[in-house]
């Protein structure tokens, strides 16, 4: 008899000639649902990775500030992350400088690496002797081009001799770069250590920047910190030095997604208003598989059991879409964007928490209002009432 009930419960729904019409827009809305939940995440999701992946490629995924560490410590530093398997580190000077070429004045960050350094991606192969300028900061703001001579100024160190006369010194523009990365572009140039240590007249490192992945190992930061905190040795994540940057991307995904889950809240709202109606149109086919010998109990549960069927089905489905839409998308959409974007073709993600996200949030949802459809068909029929009403 149960297997009866279901076999008419599902062909009632979607091959009756008065289904109930409102109800399978519902489940199409929940078709939907998951769908640009799952396409949401895996667009924004990637978007969002390669922000952060570009920064990490050049300002490092950690920072070790030696500012007030000896030379010696420095050395035993670099020692230790050798032995731990980190290859990928460049030890330079950081210093802010102001850049001067004829009328045009700017303010800048200074790298300072050594000439036997394991150079950032962004500079590949490049015999790094004078300066290596990123393309917003030389063109716009400094009118520069190759060959060009810029004067270093250091306000931070100064000559008493000639009354406290700010330091400065030349070099000439080797190359332009673009890192893709604003606050990059904007700043930060490149150059050889001994430049910069003429300049301050002192030879020493402050900065050491991990570009190594260090998720396969999340204690290595710790145990640095922990083994050299006498020494007034401090370690960043890049997570830590960007926490603006983390939490503006953390906000848009949550209040995209919660966007997105209202829509989810609406298709369970015409699922409730599906239910009711469906309900009031079988009551009479109830209440004769009641006099058949099927329980009130067992009716409400096999419509329930039905219900959830159709919605995990829905659901399902949307996710299956979604990821063949996802990866038709990754792998043949193309150069999509206009050039006025970095990513022109759009990044995808694939990540367990957004399949996780698209399928729990219209499955809550729908489980929930489906059950106060139910709960209030179960409140208000009788199966007895109907049959004398019938009689």
């Amino acid at each position: 008899m149960s297997w009866h009930f279901l076999r008419y419960f599902f062909r009632y729904i979607f091959y009756a000639r008065s289904r109930q019409r409102l109800l399978l827009l519902a489940i199409v809305g929940l078709i939907i649902s998951s769908f640009a939940l799952l396409t949401l995440q895996g667009t924004m999701g990637g978007l969002q990775e390669k922000v952060i992946y570009r920064s990490k490629e050049v300002q490092g995924r950690a920072v070790i500030y030696l500012d007030h560490t000896p030379s010696s410590v420095v050395n035993q530093v670099e020692e230790w992350l050798k032995k731990r398997g980190v290859t990928k580190f460049v030890g330079e000077y950081e210093i802010e400088l102001m850049l001067k070429h004829g009328n045009y004045l700017a303010p800048a960050i200074i790298h300072a690496v050594p000439a036997t350094a394991t150079y950032p991606s962004f500079l590949p192969g490049m015999d790094l002797m004078e300066l290596a300028m990123p393309v917003d900061l030389g063109y716009r703001k400094l009118n520069l081009s190759i060959g060009s001579e810029v004067t270093l100024i250091s306000p931070s160190h100064s000559d008493s001799m000639f009354g406290d006369v700010p330091r400065m010194t030349t070099a000439n523009v080797q190359e332009f770069f673009s890192t893709n990365v604003p606050e990059v572009d904007s700043f930060h140039v490149w150059t050889r250590l001994p430049l910069i240590q003429n300049l301050i007249r002192s030879e020493r490192i402050n900065r050491i920047r991990i570009f190594d992945d260090l998720s396969s190992d999340s204690t290595l930061i710790q145990e640095l910190a922990t083994t050299f905190a006498d020494q007034k040795v401090r370690v960043k994540m890049w997570e830590d030095e960007h926490q603006g940057l983390v939490w503006s991307l953390r906000l848009e995904t949550t209040v995209m997604l919660f966007l997105f889950a209202s829509m989810t809240l609406l298709v369970s709202l015409s699922i409730t208003s599906g239910l009711m109606i469906f309900f009031d149109k079988i009551k009479v086919d109830l209440a004769s598989f009641w006099i058949l010998g099927l329980s009130q109990q067992q009716l409400i549960r096999l419509a329930s059991i039905s219900i959830s069927t159709i919605g995990i089905f829905a659901i399902l489905l949307g996710v299956v879409l979604g990821t063949i839409f996802l990866w038709g998308l990754d792998n043949y959409g193309g150069e999509i964007l206009p050039e006025i974007f970095v990513d022109r073709k759009i990044p995808i993600t694939f990540t367990l928490k957004g399949y996780l996200i698209s399928l729990g949030i219209p499955l809550i949802t729908s489980w929930l209002f489906s059950y106060l459809s139910i709960a209030n068909f179960k409140r208000e029929v009788s199966y007895l009432e109907r049959v004398r009403s019938v009689g």
